[in-house]
């Protein structure tokens, strides 16, 4: 958690950063086609200029913007924290943004490795091809790998293989290697990947938020090779993923050894994965067509950066969160990002 030395920092204007609510009485509800896709996963971390150091050392990690923000500019629900500043990142890749938030800049934090089996937000996942390996970059970079064997496992020999790994802060991220991708990027990311204790529940509120179900599920499943990939002997678990127009939402649930039921209501802080970030072209109308389906808010409308955004929480407390630009510049939305048919994936990813 350093303070900025080498970089210059790329200011972004906090001028009319306010928390208002918007009034859903007198909105007419959106259509479920407000929600562009995914605009960023948010990534609390130890050190801004280590993380970066660390993945560009794997994978083209371009960082368009860092700012200092006033931490009372975060409605307290979802950051603690209400005096001092914390620093954020935007970081572009070719299918989605990351936004890295360091809380104590100039202070230490401790790793932190949330467990496979959930609950939470797990990993986000980096494909690359197989005659470039994500895999072999990331592990001459450093990152603690987790899977079993000295390169990444075939699941099912179908042309793709797979591993999981640790990056200095603990964080978990998947690699993926195709043999046939269909982009040609040299990395990107393809999905995040949430852990419930109950996915039936899960599902179902993804379902109200994006206007669709899943494009692909699988019912319980033992394969010894997803054993090899966690590193836990005798899994069986169940899967659902539901595709925007840029990114996947992965929704594992583990039957054995079970993902635990709870409910933690996440705030920044935490070390890791802390929220997702769906653009929308209409704020107040998709709130407008939320609430009523009992979606729980966590915090007042605010502007930030050429942003109004609004947080909630899904089922078991984690953070998401819905944005729409209202200044930032087409560069800082996804509309030219886009995937691919993930319906013509071969299986299911991890």
């Amino acid at each position: 958690m350093k303070r900025l030395t080498g970089m210059a920092m790329i200011g972004l204007a906090l001028a009319g950063c306010s928390t208002t609510q918007l009034a859903q009485s007198a909105t007419e509800p959106a259509n479920p086609d407000a929600i562009l896709g995914v605009h960023h996963v948010g990534i609390t971390v130890s050190d801004i200029d280590d993380t970066i150091a660390f993945y560009s050392a794997a994978v083209d990690f371009e960082v368009v913007e860092r700012k200092m923000v006033d931490a009372s500019a975060l409605p307290a629900e979802i950051l603690a924290k209400r005096e001092g500043q914390i620093e954020m990142a935007l970081i572009e890749t070719p299918t989605v943004f990351l936004v890295l938030t360091d809380i104590e800049p100039g202070v230490d934090a401790e790793p932190e490795r949330r467990a496979v089996i959930g609950p939470g937000y797990t990993h986000i996942c980096w494909q690359t091809h197989a005659d470039n390996s994500g895999y072999r970059r990331f592990r001459e970079a450093g990152l603690d790998i987790l899977s079993r064997g000295d390169d990444a496992v075939d699941l099912g020999g179908y042309g793709v293989t797979y591993a999981y790994g640790f990056d200095p802060d603990g964080t978990m991220i998947e690699m993926e290697q195709l043999e046939r991708p269909r982009r040609q990027d040299d990395a990107w990311l393809t999905h995040i990947a949430n852990v419930p204790g109950n996915k039936a529940a899960m599902v179902d509120f993804y379902t109200k938020v994006l206007g669709y179900g899943p494009h692909r599920e699988i019912e319980e499943t033992r394969m010894e090779t997803i054993d090899d990939v966690v590193d836990i002997d005798g899994t069986v678990v169940t899967a659902s993923w539901f595709a925007t127009w840029n990114f996947e939402l992965e929704f594992w649930n583990y039957k054995k050894p079970a993902t635990p039921v709870t409910r933690t209501d996440w705030t920044l802080e935490r070390i890791g994965y802390n929220s997702l970030s769906f653009e929308v072209t209409d704020l107040a109308g998709t709130l407008a067509r939320l609430e009523p389906e009992g979606i729980e808010l966590a915090g007042p409308t605010f502007t930030l950066g050429g942003w109004q955004m609004q947080f909630a929480r899904d089922p078991e407390g984690n953070l998401l969160a819905f944005q729409q630009n209202v200044g930032a510049g087409r560069d800082r939305s996804i509309h030219d990002k886009r995937w691919h048919d993930p319906s013509s994936y071969p299986l299911p990813p991890l």
